[in-house]
């Protein structure tokens, strides 16, 4: 009798014993468990023209004379699927259908986990692009540097970041955007709250951190990545995805994004005057001095001017313009550039060894001191929207865009700030420099996704509770107009 491995009709698989434990030996799982022989033939009895498989459990004693008195039971295995008993005319037969069984099961366990890893990676991909662009910059430092074969001062700080803003003026949807722009408590918050109260605080922060042995270009980088604007997507995203005011995000977005083309540079340029951070402001040649002048005219031309030309493209042609965003992914295209900046600032850093001036231990309190950056500002603002104070209190949707918006750090601006202050004059000061607000971004990213799942749940939680208790209010009312209907005379 031959069989295949896709006839799965052929026998029927039966558990016998007090727990099953088909997992370890990789079967499928049973349909029909029992916990004693006499279920067992009640059970076959039946099933007279069946072909029964039985594994048996260790817990119960084997006799193989049972089973002679069924012909429907073809064989019995133990755990160990070792063959306990067989009819001589099925033996190799059902042998071969165990070992089928489980190839099947291991394939598809195999293709499950595969199928997890590559959804996890889909879901996740900027992350994943991330450590591969890190990875490819440390393989092939030439390439991407400063000065290097594709001249990436010119074509990826100039040329990637142009794109992004480009990119972000041709997708934002203003025109939905009017009635949140009234919403001035709200706004005066998170623009107060991430572009003046994060970056004094880190800056007191990094002073505190001075008096350790940690590099004192990453502590200045970490006051970099904390007077940046908020990013103008991610946030939007994450609010959207929590069930978030997504238009209220998304204005905040771009009224952040603006302001921070002025007010990230001059408190950057505030703070560098603190005699710790000298050796900074000072460089090789006099032209090249570091101006609050040569920074906005920068930013203007990388930032203002391509989001500027975006947004009036998109108010003309909105409607092609929305059509050609979702064909060819202006997300994904931005954040593509996004991780080639990321690429070509550690091709940089790799090719003039800037890592090596610093340790390991560095980079996890970096780590660490981000984390606990984006955890205290994102929390400690949500609960102060929360505050039970009259004319204060924010809506759920309100506080969840407000915590996403005002903790949140924009990697594009704050890259091309550096660059501004910069430009190629220091090119492996130029990538300590981005090395905390990279890592922010990346664990900013990972957290926003758990902080998604709480309050998506959060606000469905608070919906249910309201529309219980709308429930509950309008059966009372119908109960009291039932009972004035009934004492009416």
């Amino acid at each position: 009798m031959s069989i295949e491995k896709n006839d799965e009709d052929l026998f029927t698989l039966v558990w016998l014993g007090d727990s099953c434990g088909e997992t370890q030996f990789g079967m499928k799982k049973f349909i029909n468990k029992f916990t004693n022989l006499n279920a067992l033939k009640e059970y076959i009895i039946d099933k007279p023209n069946s072909s029964i498989i039985v594994i048996i459990s260790d817990s119960i004693p084997f006799d193989g004379t049972s089973f002679v008195d069924s012909p429907q039971i073809c064989a019995v295995y133990n755990e160990k699927l070792v063959c306990l008993y067989s009819l001589s005319e099925m033996f190799s037969t059902a042998d071969k259908y165990l070992k089928n069984q489980q190839e099947e099961t291991k394939k598809t366990s195999d293709q499950s986990c595969i199928s997890k890893i590559l959804s996890i990676a889909r879901k996740y991909w900027f992350l994943v692009g991330l450590a591969f662009s890190i990875c490819m910059a440390y393989i092939f430092p030439n390439l991407g540097k400063t000065g290097g074969y594709i001249r990436s001062e010119w074509t990826v700080k100039y040329g990637c970041v142009i794109l992004v803003f480009f990119l972000s003026g041709l997708s934002l949807r203003t025109r939905q955007l009017a009635k949140e722009i009234l919403h001035i408590r709200f706004h005066i918050l998170i623009q107060i709250y991430s572009l003046i109260v994060i970056p004094v605080l880190v800056y007191y922060l990094t002073l505190f951190l001075s008096n350790t042995s940690m590099n004192k270009t990453l502590l200045f980088g970490m006051i970099i990545m904390a007077s940046t604007s908020t990013t103008i997507s991610s946030n939007v995203i994450m609010t959207k995805n929590a069930l978030g005011n997504e238009y209220a995000a998304l204005l905040n977005a771009i009224l952040g994004n603006i302001l921070g083309i002025f007010l990230s540079p001059a408190m950057i340029l505030f703070f560098m005057k603190n005699s710790m951070f000298d050796y900074l402001s000072n460089t090789n040649n006099e032209k090249q001095k570091l101006d609050y002048g040569h920074v906005i005219k920068n930013l203007t031309l990388t930032v203002l001017l391509p989001l500027f030309i975006g947004q009036i493209i998109h108010l003309l042609w909105a409607k092609k313009i929305m059509d050609i965003r979702e064909k060819f992914h202006f997300s994904e295209l931005s954040s593509l550039a996004l991780l080639t900046l990321v690429w070509s600032v550690f091709c940089t850093c790799f090719s003039t060894g800037s890592f090596k001036t610093i340790g390991t231990q560095d980079l996890i309190i970096l780590m660490l001191i981000d984390l606990v950056i984006y955890l205290f500002f994102s929390s400690f603002i949500f609960i102060l929207t929360r505050l039970p104070i009259p004319y204060w209190q924010f809506s759920e949707k309100d506080s969840i865009a407000i915590m996403f918006c005002s903790a949140s750090k924009t990697l594009a601006m704050g890259i091309s700030v550096i660059n501004a202050l910069y430009g190629n004059t220091n090119q492996a000061l130029t990538g300590l420099l981005s090395l905390p607000l990279i890592m922010y971004h990346a664990e900013q990213l990972i957290i926003g996704a758990i902080q998604v799942v709480l309050l998506k749940n959060w606000i469905k939680n608070k919906l249910k509770d309201n529309t219980n208790i709308q429930s509950t209010n309008e059966n009372e009312v119908k109960t009291d107009e039932l009972e004035i209907i009934n004492v009416e005379p």
